[in-house]
């Protein structure tokens, strides 16, 4: 299943990629988008917890996340040029919390090419034997 057309999906070396280049040099962001009691029982380590309410157009508070995602004029006329590249995933492949926070964000205007997704999620990750962190 796919998470959008022009939506890199990524697996479980490419998200290593990701933190080591993108994350790292300040350029990225890599977004668990479950809920806060699920995420500090165990996350990927370097993800940041947003859960996916908080991508809904209806969220008052929408254009201040957009803004501390980098995007100029969230609420007029939004600019994506400084704005993080994204790598997003949810508790696993079953799980369509990833899925539906990139919906928004493309919905919101947020570039395809500026996001991509993890499918494998929470659960591929740990069930791989990969280093969790705990109470982030």
């Amino acid at each position: 299943m796919t998470a959008a057309a022009g939506v890199e999906t990524l697996g479980e070396l490419e998200v290593i990629g990701f933190l080591q280049s993108a994350v790292s040099a300040g350029s990225g962001l890599l977004i668990d988008v479950r809920m806060p009691g699920t995420f500090s029982s165990g996350s990927v380590p370097g993800a940041v917890n947003v859960p996916v309410a908080t991508f809904l157009p209806d969220n008052p508070y929408r254009a201040d996340l957009l803004s501390a995602l980098g995007v100029s004029n969230p609420e007029t006329a939004p600019g994506f040029a400084g704005a993080f590249t994204l790598a997003i995933f949810g508790n696993g492949p079953d799980d369509s919390t990833a899925r539906d926070a990139i919906q928004h964000l493309l919905g919101a205007g947020y570039p395809a090419a500026k996001i991509k997704y993890y499918r494998g999620g929470a659960s591929t990750w740990s069930a791989l034997g990969l280093n969790i962190s705990v109470g982030q």
